[in-house]
């Protein structure tokens, strides 16, 4: 029997990591929805990296990769403002939760292209813009 607040250590089962950061990322994710949220917590609820909550304007997710040692990233974006920030949330140092990344992303959004392959955007709209020759359908 193990006494209460203590974990147990099984070979094969590391369970700290996972209670280090999972209660301070649930924390931080519901703080954030809340404020950011005008003290609004519908929508809210814990994430696997799939589809996102949102609140207020306010969108949470989670999101990491099977063996990166780099922890778990929440993404949290403001659609209201078009910012966004990113948090690392690293288990194995306490559940310290760290701000890799922030940005205002209105500018981007008006961007015709940035650093994509061809064809280029003007290259399409020309394409899709030329008549078409008699006998050839569209699909």
């Amino acid at each position: 029997m193990v006494p209460i607040g203590k974990t147990e250590r099984t070979p094969g089962r590391r369970l700290g990591p996972v209670l280090g950061f999972g209660l301070p990322g649930l924390v931080l994710g519901l703080a954030a929805a809340w404020l950011l949220g005008a003290g609004s917590a519908r929508g809210v609820q814990a994430q696997g990296g799939a589809a996102p909550t949102a609140s207020g304007g306010l969108m949470a997710l989670t999101t990491s990769a099977p063996g990166d040692p780099g922890g778990t990233r929440l993404v949290l974006i403001d659609t209201r403002s078009q910012a966004m920030a990113v948090y690392k949330i690293d288990g194995f140092k306490g559940g310290s939760i760290k701000l890799e990344a922030a940005r205002q992303f209105g500018a981007d959004l008006r961007l015709s292209e940035y650093n994509n392959l061809p064809p280029e955007v003007a290259a399409v709209e020309a394409m899709v813009a030329a008549p078409r020759p008699r006998g050839v359908s569209g699909q």
